[in-house]
């Protein structure tokens, strides 16, 4: 049974299981599989809160094939927050750019996508780059109107910040932790508001700060005492 089918059969039985459960039940994440197609099929349909909840399975548990699950997550979470995303690949080849994904903005900023479970190693930022200067050049985005956004699981990121900071990228990379992506998106979920959505997707677009996280929480705290 097709893992859609099983959630509207057996709603329940789904959320009681864990997420390197489901993916057994779909196979092995590969790049144009069916069990691809059947995995991303399911992440439409669940709640949010089980979105979240698979992300946090990923990071405190990790397991084969959970980084692929976790950019297929987050390129969910993307999604909710009302973004027109396009999926990237598992695994990059000579003849394709290896991003996780785009998001295009409602305003025609579009972020490419980079989703680490941890910071904890140095970051090739300039492969990161070559993907963005590589999708300038196929003419899928445009130079004054694109950046990227790194999402990455809890760990202390300072390391990465003054990379980011250090680099010739520097205006043109911004970074969030998954933690804060999850928070806006139940913000996003539990207000409904066009101007909220707005904001949060504002909020992505870089600007004079590198990690977006303090952002993030203070635009939260603006939100919550309206």
């Amino acid at each position: 049974m097709a893992l859609k089918d099983l959630w509207n059969n057996s709603r329940a039985e789904c959320e009681a299981r864990t997420i390197q459960q489901i993916m057994s039940w779909a196979g092995a994440l590969r790049d144009g599989s069916p069990a691809a197609t059947e995995f991303r099929e399911y992440l439409d349909l669940i709640p949010a809160s089980l979105l979240s909840r698979y992300c946090d399975q990923c990071l405190a548990s990790p397991f084969q094939d959970s980084g692929f699950a976790l950019q297929d997550l987050i390129n969910h979470v993307g999604k909710r927050l009302g973004f027109d995303v396009e999926f990237g690949r598992y695994r990059g080849t000579q003849s394709s750019i290896g991003f996780d994904g785009i998001w295009k903005f409602p305003s025609g900023h579009s972020a490419v996508i980079e989703v680490k479970t941890t910071s904890a190693y140095q970051m090739k930022l300039e492969t990161i780059a070559q993907y963005r200067l590589s999708l300038i050049e196929q003419a899928k985005l445009l130079e004054d109107r694109s950046s990227i956004l790194i999402v990455v699981g809890r760990d202390d990121t300072t390391d990465l910040e003054a990379q980011i900071r250090g680099s010739r990228h520097a205006w043109d990379i911004r970074l969030i932790s998954i933690d804060a992506l999850l928070r806006l998106l139940s913000v996003k979920e539990e207000l409904e508001n066009p101007n909220i959505v707005r904001q949060i997707q504002d909020i992505l677009i870089p600007r004079e700060f590198t990690k977006l996280d303090p952002e993030c929480f203070k635009r939260l705290h603006c939100v919550s005492m309206r």
